[in-house]
């Protein structure tokens, strides 16, 4: 994609548009704000495209998936708009590894959204994006025993409410059955 080639911008917004947008929502949690990063996100890629190597469609769709990240990322330092536990909370809990076993994946990304900001953004950078710790910590500028710790938590909270809502489930079939 040449540098103001409008059409070719075009199309590769109409692509990656949506795909974009998924990603810096799940970081923000707010429809505008995510928008205006995809926005801010296509002018770096379409800065960037004249000097980025290309070599495949895979390679291009990570270096566009990094800079949506790293926009994301930004705007939650700027805005100190997530809390990080210290690090001394990075006990190791153990995790039911079933607990996903009964849930969509539409259900487990809502679950993620409703995360405290901290929890949400590490588990998304670990998680999803497949960043380390030590990764995460250079990111956020944090130690990697709080990145491991928050994710630990995100986690925990997460098969917690794997299971409320599991439990709320089996009483609304119990309740139906009763009423038959």
């Amino acid at each position: 994609m040449r540098k103001k080639d409008a059409v070719a911008q075009k199309k590769v917004f109409e692509q990656y548009g949506s795909f974009l947008y998924r990603i810096a929502y799940r970081y923000v949690r707010d429809r505008m704000t995510a928008e205006d990063l995809v926005v801010d996100s296509f002018l770096k890629i379409f800065d960037g495209a004249p000097n980025f190597r290309f070599e495949n469609l895979r390679s291009f769709e990570a270096w566009m998936k990094k800079i949506i990240v790293n926009e994301s990322l930004m705007l939650l330092r700027k805005q100190a708009n997530f809390h990080l536990m210290p690090e001394s909370e990075a006990i190791e809990m153990p995790v039911d590894e079933t607990a996903l076993d009964s849930i969509s994946t539409d259900e487990i990304y809502q679950l993620i959204a409703e995360l405290p900001d901290g929890y949400r953004t590490i588990f998304n950078l670990f998680a999803i994006e497949g960043y380390s710790h030590k990764e995460i910590a250079e990111k956020l500028n944090i130690n990697e025993g709080t990145s491991k710790s928050q994710l630990n938590h995100a986690r925990k909270l997460l098969q917690k409410k794997i299971l409320l809502r599991d439990t709320a489930q089996i009483n609304r079939s119990h309740a139906s059955r009763e009423i038959l």
